[in-house]
């Protein structure tokens, strides 16, 4: 099955549709006091192609996945957001996602500069969430930014939205709170907050949104290799983008892939994210690059699918017995994932009480 035959994107000459206006403002649900920091569970999977590169960095270690193919991971003691990447086609380069935090962006385009030849071309946006895009910002119009339609519309609507939200945030509770707090990891965590509503109401700071969009899907074509693109219904979000690299076995999976850690579910549709994790499941790769956590295969994949099967049955019994479904303990899940600890599965079941009931 070939999801991508439709549309081709053959460079120099673009045919996906380009938008002529470029905002100011892009999503942003606020990811931060580690809500999607995922803590490394598990060593470091022996792929023996990967080689893990001698790249100095605060906020993530790279990886180089194949002859053209690099991933930037987020280390575990700092909060990037997402998980990021670049791909090396030859005469063009592809960044997949700019990360949450505009100095992790800073040392991905150190490391574009250290390892390729070639400035970023494109950008792939895989999905809405502030924790993927806040890098954008250092990009200028010769720098073209990808992106599925119904991501666009995502930020279009309730990222403006959301941003202005951000932008109108009193921070005087924080700072005052900052002033008092003993215990280093709220430190941090204030610390954290407060450097990313600062960024984002700064006189340089001006995220940019995609200014090229495909429905289905999209492959760009350099002079080495071909980078596809493929979108899905909704799952995680509505319209999220995988990036493909069929020759080499690699796929940069966005947040459709939370490796060995509680998915966010509260922006998309549990059946919707199972059968796009199906589909994938379905192609060549050798390696996966998660939107959070360490480098995956297929079976995480089918571990997640497993995984959001479970919550929504949890849920869905105590709906049908009156009982609370936010009351599930971590306890109540598989013993493959009792060790996962996250505050995510506590938003989750929040969502699920309202989603259920809505069904």
């Amino acid at each position: 099955m070939n999801f991508f035959n439709n549309y081709s994107l053959h460079i120099p000459n673009l045919y996906c549709h380009t938008l002529e206006s470029r905002s100011k403002l892009i999503y942003g649900k606020i990811i931060i006091r580690k809500l999607f920091q995922v803590p490394i569970l598990r060593k470091f999977m022996a792929f023996d192609f990967v080689k893990k590169l001698d790249f100095d960095s605060e906020f993530f270690d790279l990886y180089k996945l194949s002859e053209s193919a690099y991933a930037a991971i987020s280390k575990e003691k700092y909060e990037m957001g997402g998980n990021a990447g670049f791909i090396d086609i030859g005469d063009y380069l592809i960044m997949i996602d700019s990360t949450g935090d505009v100095d992790a962006a800073k040392d991905l385009q150190k490391a574009v500069a250290q390892y390729s030849e070639n400035e970023p071309n494109f950008i792939v946006i895989t999905h809405y969430h502030m924790d993927h895009l806040m890098g954008t910002s250092l990009f200028d119009v010769s720098t073209q930014i990808m992106t599925s339609d119904r991501t666009l519309r995502s930020i279009q609507t309730e990222g403006r939205k959301r941003f202005k939200e951000f932008k109108s945030m009193d921070l005087t509770e924080m700072e005052e709170s900052l002033k008092n707090e003993t215990d280093e990891q709220k430190i941090w965590e204030i610390e954290y907050d407060l450097k990313f509503l600062k960024t984002i109401r700064s006189e340089n700071f001006s995220l940019r949104e995609p200014n090229i969009t495909f429905k289905e899907g999209c492959v760009i074509h350099g002079d080495k290799s071909s980078v596809q693109m493929r979108t899905f219904s909704k799952a995680h979000t509505d319209g999220d983008v995988i990036v493909y690299i069929p020759e080499e076995g690699i796929l940069f999976a966005g947040d459709l892939l939370f490796a060995n850690n509680h998915p966010w579910l509260g922006s998309g549709d549990p059946e919707g994210w199972i059968s796009a994790n199906n589909e994938i499941i379905e192609l060549d790769f050798k390696v996966a690059v998660p939107g959070h956590g360490t480098l995956a295969t297929k079976e995480d994949f089918s571990l997640e699918n497993k995984y959001i099967r479970e919550i929504v049955d949890l849920a869905k019994k105590k709906i049908e017995t009156g009982e609370d479904p936010t009351q599930i303990k971590k306890e109540d899940f598989s013993s493959e994932f009792q060790s996962w600890e996250s505050p995510i599965l506590e938003m989750n079941l929040k969502f699920l009480a309202e989603f259920l009931k809505k069904s």
